[in-house]
């Protein structure tokens, strides 16, 4: 840390000399490069920093981090699809008065982000073609993305 304050202090009396020492048409320049000696002098101790192990275990921080919002994803994934099964089991019996229960499968894309619905899978009463349609209508499927079985 000596070393540290007298490379600063004698960076100035340097700069100061300089300063005094130069041409009054040179006197601008001579304070701006003195300058930036002392900024150089000042941040030094940043390149050591920057050099040493400092920073050791950080990568396995932005793993962790990425693995936690993969489980994220996952989780949230879930939870969509236990609702959209819940609502087309409620969806059916309400208006079509048929008992079934549902499989969907989601759509997420490689940013991991859910882009829709993919397909239904419908098991229990067969589906009358009202009731198809009504599914493809709320979730944005074709036909033959829904199965009954």
């Amino acid at each position: 840390m000596k070393e540290y304050i007298i490379t600063i202090i004698g960076a100035t009396l340097l700069s100061a000399m300089a300063g005094i020492i130069a041409p009054e048409k040179w006197r601008s320049y001579v304070q701006v490069i003195t300058g930036l000696v002392i900024i150089s002098c000042i941040i030094s101790p940043v390149t050591a920093i920057v050099k040493s192990d400092i920073f050791d275990g950080f990568d396995s921080v932005q793993e962790n981090i990425a693995d936690s919002s993969n489980m994220q994803t996952e989780l949230v994934i879930e939870e969509l699809k236990n609702r959209i099964n819940e609502d087309i089991k409620a969806r059916m019996e309400k208006e079509f008065k048929l008992s079934v229960t549902a499989e969907c499968e989601i759509m997420v894309n490689d940013e991991g982000e859910i882009t829709g619905v993919d397909s239904v899978r419908v098991y229990g009463d067969k589906l009358t073609d009202r009731a198809r349609s009504r599914i493809c209508e709320v979730y944005g499927l074709k036909p033959y993305e829904v199965h009954d079985e």
